[in-house]
């Protein structure tokens, strides 16, 4: 008899279900369901949203619950009515770490996609001594009470294991992934000529994600560096923020802002000269980063949450501050130096082989198979 898994995330699409979020987040949930699927398991998700259904792929049900609340930064209402209404499942993963509170099925697995309490906001959600005290109370209870919980950076491992070390031993490493017959160089004989580097931003339009750094530099080199060009690619969290993207992009010689749905995101990378992933928090093993390393691109990041377990500064690509200033630096930097560019990718595409789907898909095996 097949097992059946139920699922509980924050936002897969917007609450309205109008729009489907483009992240790396919700690419990683349809490679979770893939995976169960495969493994002869029945999937049904739940989400923040609408009383509306739809699916997350075909015939995988994703449902809406109109619970928005988050005190202390959790969602114990919609906890609550997740663990109702999936009686009946063999198993849960709650798909974002903070979503296991305060209930948990017995067979449960959680995930964390990186440390997000590095937030600049945090301290707003969490503005007195008592709050974040209550915050810690039930994360750890969150952590706590599920069987197993799946990490993808060693950052996230390393902070529980300083702050609660007993729990450190519910923590599987499954570093994020990149597929590696997707995302490749290209030949080099086979690359038209183009008069300029491309420089691209592959991310999601959001502060936290580096969008004000990496706009301020654009706007810097664009005057001083003519062999350059910069390509803003990824959503914005509604459409006025993109359409305020568009207007300033298209007002700026050699600035270009529009996006792409997965499928055709290899292509562009195997186009692109130099990845600029300048993450401020909130950031785990980034498919972003793995996937501009497979494609043998020249990578500049920040040392922030698990980039550090895919870049080694020098060697797979630059570390950075997660400064305008420090960016556009680098960027000179490399642009001066096509040994350098070269050499990063070549490097860096080693390094994402160790990160292939494959492996992935037999981590998270492993793990669902002593879980489930």
């Amino acid at each position: 008899m097949k097992k059946r898994i139920a699922i509980l995330t924050s936002n897969h699409f917007e609450p309205s279900g109008a729009r489907q979020v483009y992240g790396g987040a919700e690419r990683y949930g349809v490679e979770l369901t893939k995976l169960l699927l495969d493994m002869d398991c029945d999937v049904e998700w739940w989400q923040v949203g609408d009383n509306w259904n739809k699916e997350i792929i075909p015939g995988v049900p994703i449902r809406g619950v109109p619970e928005t609340e988050t005190p202390y930064q959790t969602m114990p209402h919609l906890n609550q009515v997740f663990f109702e209404q999936a009686v009946d499942a063999d198993g849960a993963i709650y798909f974002v770490m903070y979503l296991a509170y305060p209930t948990v099925f017995p067979n449960s697995i959680s995930i964390s996609h990186g440390i997000y309490w590095d937030h600049p906001g945090m301290d707003k959600f969490l503005p007195s001594a008592l709050d974040r005290q209550e915050w810690h109370r039930r994360l750890q209870l969150a952590i706590g009470g599920v069987r197993s919980v799946v990490s993808v950076d060693t950052a996230t491992i390393n902070w529980v294991r300083a702050t609660w070390p007993i729990l450190a031993q519910k923590f599987s490493y499954v570093p994020n992934f990149v597929d590696l017959n997707s995302f490749y160089p290209q030949n080099k004989e086979s690359r038209s000529p183009h008069p300029r580097l491309r420089v691209v931003f592959p991310r999601r339009a959001t502060t936290v994600r580096g969008i004000n750094e990496a706009g301020k530099t654009a706007l810097w080199l664009t005057e001083s560096h003519t062999d350059l060009e910069f390509h803003f690619v990824g959503r914005a969290h509604d459409d006025n923020m993109e359409r305020t993207l568009t207007t300033w992009a298209s007002s700026h010689d050699r600035i270009f802002y529009y996006w792409l749905p997965p499928h055709l995101m290899a292509e562009l990378y195997r186009f692109s000269d130099i990845v600029w992933i300048p993450t401020k928090s909130s950031e785990g093993t980034s498919l972003s980063c793995l996937e501009a390393m497979a494609s043998g691109c020249a990578v500049i990041t920040t040392a922030v949450g698990g980039l550090c377990d895919l870049i080694q500064d020098g060697y797979s690509g630059l570390l950075i501050e997660p400064t305008a200033r420090a960016l556009a630096d680098a960027t000179k930097r490399l642009a001066s130096d096509p040994q350098l560019r070269e050499r990063l990718g070549t490097h860096a595409r080693e390094v994402a082989e160790t990160f292939s789907l494959d492996r992935w898909h037999s981590r998270w095996s492993e793990v669902i198979t002593r879980v489930f």
